[in-house]
């Protein structure tokens, strides 16, 4: 966008691109059942068709620095490099390979590593990246698909519309419940997520009643893959 505007100005344009298709989070963090690619692509070359130059395969930090852009000649320097990194579900296993962050599930997705599902998936969370990994997962084969979320759906901040589509392609939420561990069998598969049951109480910074644990009620909710989706943040 901001490449778009400024071609628009007079002004010679460079995107400096991570990945090897252009688009970034639009690409490879949104499905593509909700934003078609030949959508971005015809975008992208409205985008060169004012001048914009795009090099691909250039990762800031990795590839060049922005003192290496300011020595090439550069007048100015905007840094759009998006939220890639997801939170941690902070719940003991929570580091065994079928337990995947948000983002990087649809990333994998996206660039064809995962392209099949088959079993069970819980997915923790409540707001939109929650929906896309549940509604993905559908896709891809799994049954059943669950979202796991520890207020209910009132404070879900997943836009309302996303929460009706998916609960009508069958995505199960179940509302006042946060995972404390990851349970694995003797193989060392994942038999699913011990969880608590939770009760709001008043509310907290954000404005939305704070969950709190009820003592004694953990149980657990079986699933052979786990996405968290609770939260990201730009690389460091």
């Amino acid at each position: 966008s901001m490449a778009y505007f400024l071609a628009q100005k007079g002004h010679s344009i460079t995107v400096f691109e991570a990945e090897d298709k252009p688009g970034g989070m639009m690409r490879y963090g949104i499905p593509r059942y909700r934003l078609p690619r030949d959508i971005i692509d015809q975008e992208i070359e409205i985008i060169q068709a004012l001048g914009v130059k795009i090099e691909y395969g250039k990762r800031l930090g990795t590839d060049f620095t922005l003192d290496d852009l300011r020595q090439q000649g550069f007048n100015a320097i905007f840094v759009g490099i998006g939220a890639w990194r997801g939170m941690g579900l902070r719940c003991e296993g929570e580091e065994h390979p079928d337990v995947w962050k948000g983002i990087d599930f649809l990333y994998n997705v996206e660039v064809g590593k995962i392209d099949k599902l088959n079993g069970k998936v819980l997915i923790v969370g409540g707001g939109n990246t929650a929906i896309d990994a549940a509604r993905t997962s559908l896709r891809l084969g799994a049954d059943p698909v669950h979202i796991l979320y520890r207020r209910t759906r009132k404070e879900m901040p997943a836009h309302e519309i996303e929460i009706e589509e998916a609960i009508y392609e069958g995505v199960n939420i179940e509302f006042l419940v946060s995972p404390s561990k990851v349970v694995v069998d003797d193989n060392g598969k994942i038999k699913g997520l011990e969880c608590v049951r939770m009760k709001l109480g008043e509310p907290d910074k954000s404005g939305r009643r704070r969950p709190i644990p009820i003592e004694g009620s953990e149980h657990l909710i079986e699933g052979d893959y786990i996405i968290g989706a609770i939260g990201q943040r730009p690389d460091k």
